[in-house]
């Protein structure tokens, strides 16, 4: 059986309450509708192809390049978007004899559960197949509605429920399985709710039945089909998801002191023998090699550790690069673009911005570096600054292997220092150091015998006069 999946993306979400689209709601740091395009990406069988149905909404920068983007020009419902994707030229150009379709707001789809459904259906594969499931409160999802016999003959819209239905408890999933030639029939005889004013995807489930096309209900768990449609039920879900996802990197060989408040967005690997601390928030494509340490409330996004690293707590890292046996923080911050070589410290309230840290180099104190490169040894002091930004251009910091750079310098792009040169404490370097040079810019100080006494006997003498007046 060959398919195309179609995933509905074009609601207006008005439940949400949110300026934000409701397919770019996040969860784990990742949009709703990435997890159903996921699911179906890494589902066995693969779908021959994959359409996403989008509105007036701009959530096409939520997926990667390459996916296939149909428009429901008019909010007509759900049905009007899988007609959208029947008369679009991707799916004309196929050949699928079935249409699997799913919502975009259903983040707890996953691929085994497309691909269970699929390999059923597949079984008769000439029938309308669907997900069903079973909650103690059915709320207002559509009843699937069942014949004495048990056969499924409708599923009917909450507004068109009859007396005694609400009782049901059997819901429609949202995700089917359709034959291509009975939707190409079917569509054009579908008219609007005359309430809603839209056309409802289940109205199909009726015609199936008046033509004589089997109906079939594969049942999935209640957690696995939740949508969403509000604030609540999107932290309902993300609770889900944290969880499922916790468990799965434990059993795994990750130690987590409190998986409750520990957050792993999907895409995101991890070693074993890793250990998690509270208030880890890892998203993006992050990976992290065996044996790490993730110190108290870090949040890493877009970053690839290296085995042994320890990143100690109130770090912030992003996009950056992590090498072996590096160590960062406490309270640093990790901007794009850095990369940490082999054994490279980076400290507490070190800031640094698309700089390449050498080997064993170290910048462990109250530093900003940006646009730098720093050589293998070097030793960076304390309130050290490159001054990278002249006002309207970046400028770039080359610093050589072996260099030892005293507390309070600055050094103003574009400069260098050469391999083995010493800047002293307090030094504005402006120029370019040569190797093994030591430079220096210095105030003369300046001692004034007994002034130092003499100043303070006038302030406190200053002080009593405002007192008494």
């Amino acid at each position: 059986m060959k398919f195309d999946a179609a995933i509905l993306a074009a609601g207006f979400g008005t439940r949400m309450r949110s300026p934000l689209p409701k397919m770019a709601s996040p969860i784990l740091g990742e949009p709703l509708l990435r997890y159903p395009y996921d699911a179906v990406c890494r589902m066995s069988p693969p779908a021959s192809g994959i359409l996403v149905v989008a509105g007036r909404d701009p959530v096409e920068s939520l997926l990667p390049p390459g996916v296939s983007w149909v428009h429901q020009h008019v909010m007509d419902g759900t049905l009007g978007a899988v007609e959208a994707v029947v008369l679009s030229s991707d799916f004309r150009k196929g050949s699928s004899s079935h249409l699997l379709v799913l919502n975009g707001d259903a983040p707890l789809v996953d691929s085994d559960l497309l691909g269970g459904f699929v390999e059923e259906a597949s079984r008769e594969p000439d029938a309308f197949w669907f997900v069903s499931t079973v909650l103690s409160d059915a709320g207002r999802y559509g009843r699937v509605v069942r014949s004495p016999e048990n056969a499924v003959v409708a599923v009917r819209e909450w507004v068109d429920l009859e007396p005694g239905e609400r009782d049901i408890r059997e819901i429609n999933a949202g995700i089917y399985l359709i034959p291509v030639h009975f939707l190409l029939k079917a569509l054009p005889r579908v008219t609007p709710h005359p309430e809603k004013g839209e056309r409802f995807l289940t109205a199909l489930f009726a015609l199936a039945v008046e033509s004589g096309l089997p109906v079939r209900a594969w049942q999935a768990g209640p957690e696995s089909v939740l949508g969403v449609n509000s604030q609540a039920e999107l932290a309902e879900a993300a609770s889900i998801l944290q969880e499922r996802i916790n468990r799965a990197w434990m059993e795994r060989g990750v130690t987590m002191w409190d998986p409750r408040t520990t957050y792993i967005g999907p895409s995101v690997k991890i070693g074993p023998g890793t250990i998690l601390y509270p208030g880890v928030v890892l998203e993006g494509e992050t990976t992290l090699s065996d044996s790490c340490r993730i110190g108290l409330s870090c949040h890493l996004k877009n970053v690839r550790i290296g085995a042994g690293v320890q990143i100690r707590d109130h770090s912030v890292l992003t996009d950056s690069e992590i090498e072996e046996d590096a160590v960062i923080g406490p309270f640093s911050h990790l901007r794009p673009g850095s990369h940490l070589e082999r054994g490279a410290h980076v400290g507490n309230f070190v800031e640094i911005k698309k700089v390449r840290l050498g080997q064993g180099a170290k910048a462990n104190h109250l530093t900003y570096l940006g646009d730098t490169v720093v050589g293998e040894g070097t030793n960076i002091g304390a309130g050290t600054i490159t001054c990278n930004y002249d006002g309207v251009n970046k400028h770039e910091t080359r610093i050589g292997r072996n260099v030892f750079i005293g507390s309070d310098t600055q050094l103003v792009a574009p400069v260098s220092v050469g391999d083995g040169a010493v800047v002293a404490a307090g030094t504005t370097v402006t120029k370019d150091v040569p190797p093994d040079a030591l430079v220096l810019s210095r105030v003369p100080q300046k001692v004034l015998p007994e002034r130092g006494a003499a100043l303070k006997n006038r302030l406190a003498a200053e002080k009593n006069k405002k007192g008494q007046d």
